[in-house]
């Protein structure tokens, strides 16, 4: 987007918002972080008091684990629709007219792959439907206020930084421990699109940067490809030089979706953007920085 010179980016503390902020600045943007950990919560409507107004805003601030979803389900709702009401909010009041939303994979158990936006959303968890729930409100802020929302649905992100409780982060510690000859998982099975963070944080760039839209648009961040947790443990063993024991606990996790695949035409031909980084490359690079620890 022309003219944008500074952004507000929520959870800017995040897997997504370190590596983001850290672009912004590359690109020349004036960044303001916000955060928990810097003591802004999404939820308190009183943190955006002290904030001059940006040229745009990224929302990045959520609970994303799927488990805890599940095993605090009001946490999760709370949090995510109300830190996106209040951002909304804090973009009504002060009239900035572009904003960011980061949702995520919400069409549930697909009846075709792959997977474009105009697919039925149909997500059984609490985390995907409290940001189904942010994707209306702000369709809603553009319908009542002009506040235009360009809305990301990234399927799984990976990469060096990412929160030691998400699969592949789980696998590369299993490979890499020195006390233990095995790799535990519940389930070998589901099949996932992984897609590297740099290309994620590219989409969130060209968004801010380059993109002109009048009216809500949403686009897949994904690769096109699906691999099982069994193909990502194999791939992990090679690149680690390990031939552990492979224990699958046969554990499928509530309302388990088989496979997933993005269909990413829609980005490709509004931003120009195109997957760089593949999973083999993608997943050296994530081992190299774990294994630097």
């Amino acid at each position: 987007m022309e003219g944008v010179t500074s952004v507000l980016v929520t959870g800017s503390g995040g897997f997504v918002g370190r590596a983001l902020v850290k672009k912004l600045r590359e690109n020349g943007a004036d960044v303001e972080e916000f955060d928990i950990t810097n003591g802004r919560d999404a939820t308190d409507f009183k943190s955006f008091n002290a904030l001059k107004k940006v040229d745009i805003v990224v929302h990045l601030a959520a609970r994303t684990f799927v488990p805890d979803a599940f095993e605090n389900p009001a946490r999760v709702y709370r949090e995510n629709i109300g830190g996106t009401l209040n951002v909304l909010e804090y973009c009504r009041l002060n009239s900035i007219k572009k904003i960011v939303y980061a949702s995520s994979y919400v069409y549930g158990r697909p009846e075709r792959l792959p997977i474009d936006e105009r697919h039925p959303t149909g997500i059984q968890n609490p985390y995907g439907r409290s940001k189904l729930i942010g994707e209306a409100l702000c369709r809603g802020y553009y319908e009542d206020y002009g506040i235009v929302p360009v809305i990301f649905r990234p399927f799984n992100i990976y990469g060096p930084g990412q929160g030691r409780d998400f699969l592949i982060p789980s696998l590369i510690r299993q490979c890499l421990s020195t006390t233990s000859d095995t790799i535990v998982v519940k389930d070998l099975l589901p099949r996932r699109d992984y897609v590297y963070i740099d290309d994620v944080t590219e989409a969130y760039l060209y968004a801010v940067f380059n993109y002109k839209c009048t009216s809500p648009e949403i686009f897949n961040i994904g690769s096109g490809t699906s691999y099982s947790v069994r193909e990502l443990i194999d791939k992990l063993q090679t690149i680690c030089r390990t031939n552990k024991k492979i224990i699958s606990e046969g554990q499928a996790r509530k309302n388990e979706i088989p496979d997933c695949t993005a269909n990413t035409d829609k980005i490709n031909k509004a931003f120009g953007w195109v997957v760089k980084c593949g999973i083999d490359e993608g997943l050296r690079k994530t081992v190299k920085q774990a294994a630097a620890q």
